[in-house]
Parts: C-alpha cells; sequence; structure tokens
C-alpha cells in the first residue's frame, strides 16, 4: 500500500509541476494596465461554430477582418478584429474560456469620446471614463447591437480606423481607460458592492471596505511602477510595420546579446542531474517505507527539492539546445542574404533584413495539444488580401461556413492537395502562380505546410521542429523556399 502511494506521489510530481507554476502566476496577478496584440493563425476557440457565426454576421454587415490576436498579459485571451471604414466603426470578438465569447461594436470621436455596445456578460457595474458612453445587451445579435449603435450615435465627428490601425488602437484606448481606473485609485467601494451583489456574494460593510483596500493597493503599487518600454521579452518580436531593412537590423544588432557557451561537457551535467533526481526518489522511497504515514512537512519538502532538480535539468537542457544551435544558425545567416543573428538571453533568432522584406524564424517544440512547428514570418511594405493555404483534411471544416471565399482552382496536383481560401480570389490566382504552387508542393516534401497573408504579415509554416543540428539541411530547404514564397508577396501590388 505504501509503495503504491509513494509511487503515485512520483508520478502526479511532474504534472502538479505545471498547475502549482499556474497557481503561483493567478495568485502574483495584478492590473493590467498595458496590453500588447500579437498576430496569431489558427486560433484555438472555444467554440468554433459561434465564432463562425459571428465572423459571417459582421462580414455580412460590411466589415472586414483586421485580423487575430493574442495577449501576452492576458493569458487564454483570442481577439479578432473587424473594420468598416465607411462607417467609421470597428468591431470585436472576445474569447476567453473563463468569461465565453462577447462582442464590442465601437464608435470613435475626434474629440476623445466613443460610444461602444456590448453584449458581454460583465462589466455593466463599472463606471465609464468622461465621454465614453457604453450600453450594455446582454445576447443580443451583432445585427441587435448595429442597431443599437446607429440610434444612438452622433451624426459627425468619427474616427475612421484601418485594419492596419487595429490592433495599436485597440492597445491605445485599453492603455488610456486603465491609467483613467488607476487614477482613480482603481475600483470604488460602489462598484465593488454592485459586482459582489450581482454575483450573489452579500457581506458587511467592514468587510467591503478591506477588500476595496487591498485591491486599491494593489492599483496604486502597480501605478507607481516606472513604465515598461517593450524590453526582452518583446525585443525579438518585428514591428508592427516594416521598417527600412538596415535600420532595422542595426537596431537588432545593438541590442543582441552575447553568444551562448558551454564551458562544461554536457554528459555528466546531466549524469548528476538525473542522478540526483533518481537518488532523490530512492531516498523519498525509502523514507516512505520507514516513516509511513509520512507527515505534511516531509511531503512539502519532497515536492520542492524534486521540483528545483527537475526544473534544473530542463533549463540546462533548453540551454544545451541553445548552445548546439548557435553554429548551425551562424552558419545559414552567413549563407541567406539578408539574414543575420540576433541572441535575446541565450537563444539564437535568425532573422531576415531583405529590400522589400523583414522576416524572423521561430521554431516550437509543441506540446499540450500544440503541434511542432518552424515558420518564417515577414512584415512586407504593402497591404494584402488575406489568403490562407492549408493541406486539405489538416483544417477540415474551418472554412465550411464561408465556402463563397474558397477559392476554385484548375484542376492540379497542387489543388488536389491543398485548399486555397482568400478574401480576394484575384489576387489568390494572380500570386498562386506555377512557381509558387511548385514552391509549396515542395515544402509539402518536407514536412505539412501552410501559407498565410493578412495585411502587410505573411507566414510561412511546417508542421516540424527544426531546432536541431541534425536538421541544418532540411531547415535551409524550408528557408529556401519561404524566401521566395515570402519574397513574391512582398512584389504583389
Amino acid at each position: 500500500m505504501t509503495t503504491i502511494f509513494f509511487l503515485l506521489l512520483i508520478a502526479g510530481t511532474v504534472g502538479i509541476t505545471y498547475f502549482v507554476l499556474r497557481l503561483f502566476r493567478n495568485f502574483m496577478a495584478r492590473p493590467i494596465l498595458e496590453i500588447h496584440l500579437s498576430p496569431i493563425h489558427n486560433p484555438k476557440w472555444t467554440d468554433l461554430e459561434k465564432i463562425r457565426d459571428l465572423i459571417d454576421s459582421f462580414e455580412t454587415k460590411g466589415f472586414r477582418s483586421a485580423g487575430d490576436y493574442e495577449c501576452s498579459e492576458i493569458p487564454s485571451l483570442i481577439i479578432s478584429g473587424f473594420v468598416y471604414p465607411s462607417q467609421q466603426m470597428t468591431g470585436i470578438i472576445y474569447d476567453h474560456p473563463t468569461g465565453s465569447i462577447w462582442v464590442d461594436i465601437v464608435v470613435q470621436y475626434s474629440n476623445g469620446g466613443s460610444l461602444t455596445v456590448s453584449n458581454a456578460p460583465i462589466g455593466h457595474s463599472l463606471d465609464h471614463m468622461p465621454q465614453q458612453e457604453k450600453f450594455y445587451l446582454k445576447e443580443s445579435s451583432v445585427d441587435e447591437l448595429l442597431e443599437k449603435i446607429q440610434a444612438e450615435r452622433k451624426e459627425a465627428g468619427g474616427i475612421t480606423i484601418t485594419k492596419e490601425e487595429f490592433s495599436s488602437n485597440f492597445e491605445e484606448q485599453y492603455q488610456k481607460e486603465m491609467r483613467w481606473r488607476a487614477d482613480r485609485g482603481g475600483p470604488t467601494y460602489l462598484e465593488i458592492r454592485t459586482v459582489a451583489e450581482k454575483n450573489g456574494v452579500h457581506t458587511d460593510r467592514e468587510r467591503l471596505e478591506q477588500v476595496k483596500r487591498k485591491i486599491q493597493d494593489a492599483w496604486m503599487r502597480e501605478k507607481k511602477k516606472p513604465k515598461k518600454v517593450r524590453s526582452v521579452t518583446y525585443l525579438a518580436d518585428l514591428p508592427e510595420k516594416f521598417q527600412r531593412p538596415d535600420e532595422f537590423r542595426l537596431t537588432m544588432e545593438q541590442k543582441s546579446g552575447a553568444a551562448p557557451l558551454l564551458s562544461v561537457p554536457v554528459f555528466p551535467v546531466y549524469l548528476i542531474l538525473f542522478s540526483a533526481i533518481a537518488y532523490w526518489c530512492y531516498f523519498g522511497y525509502q523514507y516512505n517505507k520507514t516513516h509511513f504515514p509520512i507527515s505534511l512537512i516531509a511531503l512539502v519538502i519532497f515536492f520542492v527539492v524534486f521540483l528545483i532538480l527537475f526544473l534544473i535539468a530542463m533549463l540546462f537542457r533548453n540551454f544545451n539546445r541553445s548552445v548546439r544551435m548557435y553554429p548551425v544558425l551562424r552558419r545559414i545567416a552567413s549563407q541567406q542574404v539578408g539574414a543575420f543573428l540576433f541572441i535575446q538571453g541565450n537563444t539564437p533568432i535568425l532573422f531576415y533584413a531583405r529590400e522589400t522584406w523583414i522576416g524572423k524564424v521561430r521554431f516550437d517544440e509543441g506540446g499540450e495539444g500544440e503541434n511542432a512547428c518552424t515558420y518564417l514570418e515577414a512584415r512586407i511594405k504593402q497591404s494584402l488580401p488575406q489568403l490562407s493555404v492549408y493541406r486539405k483534411g489538416v483544417f477540415a471544416g474551418i472554412f465550411t461556413d464561408k465556402d463563397q471565399n474558397i477559392v476554385q482552382l484548375p484542376e492540379s496536383d497542387f489543388s488536389r492537395k491543398f485548399e486555397v481560401w482568400s478574401t480576394e480570389e484575384e489576387f489568390a490566382r494572380r500570386f498562386l502562380n506555377e512557381a509558387i504552387r511548385d514552391r509549396i508542393i515542395r515544402l509539402a516534401d518536407i514536412s505539412n505546410p501552410s501559407v498565410n497573408i493578412s495585411g502587410s504579415y505573411v507566414h510561412v509554416e511546417v508542421s516540424s521542429d527544426f531546432f536541431k543540428p541534425s536538421k541544418e539541411a532540411t531547415l535551409k530547404q524550408f528557408l529556401s523556399e519561404a524566401e521566395i514564397i515570402i519574397g513574391s508577396a512582398s512584389q504583389e501590388k
């Protein structure tokens, strides 16, 4: 019995590690005064069918997609943006596991004011900024929200937001409101009480005052922090818009770190670390046999020591991967036109600075339901219509409600293998000429490929992780094909 108990403890420790780290994140949460949106492709929607219906509702009413985004400051939040320049309106679909799915439609005015109608399930009890009108119509459709905003909007003074401006405008408006709330000291007593009552929580004034003081203390601490510039987390990201290649390269190289070096043999380090983990597990097993039932303190000590050893082993593994890949990426950078190496922390990253596009190579090992992948993402000078190319059957059903945007190509090896979706069929047919189709088919010989274009963002991906020295030749082959595809996109008018 004691042996089974201990074996279960060992088996669960690694899994529990993940949840402990998440709990730490939740306990240390602070008011988020600034956010940064990053474009994503193939977002993991919580209810794909509902999202399809909402997207169709926006597009039917004349809105154009401004892209899908994630937010590093608010994990699991996905935002889909829409713009209607002629009507000076923007639309936003929010998807978060804890807040379900909701929609905002916004009109901004030149005097700094705005009008928002929303079917959000929460937020009704919070005060609004001066000049910011908000109407909440819970469970209303996009059509009903549009009717409301047309009835309430002012006749003139609206601001036009283009799809290229959507993400930066969204970040700016979010920061503007959060700074206003921070200047007020955070949520007021009345806001806290109203929210508590709406959620069925009834408590006395003294208790609510205590809660208010704790919340407002957190807001004030966050407000007093020096304003962050995008530090190392964002340092290695592509800019939101195309930059002159020489300026981009100079800026990145000035901020690049030192090359990762390992001054000790790898095998002895791994041997020591895994021997220590094995010994600690054996020691715990023997301790459990002689002291069962063990105390909570002993259990915590075992867990903490195991966690520390495990994390050290994982950190060393990642560092060793970077050290081994550094000479590989350096060789590739010396051979590819416009390529250069950037060091973020201990991680080597391959960038491009070409005349008509700037790019970055990313690697992902996968995990937690995510597939491994390698992709080259780029920013080009001009804005292009949306286009997606996928292997047939891989994302079956994603575009089934948008048959009008499926591009039917002439019968060929390419059309039999790939599905093409685009907001402008003429552009898709022009871009996917014989040479580009041939490049995509060559990528299919390497791994499952996909190509995505949205505005000035171009993304070429294969579903394999090439962040390994043994994959150097395959990585070069992928980059050669991807560079040509992105270069062709950058030449489109």
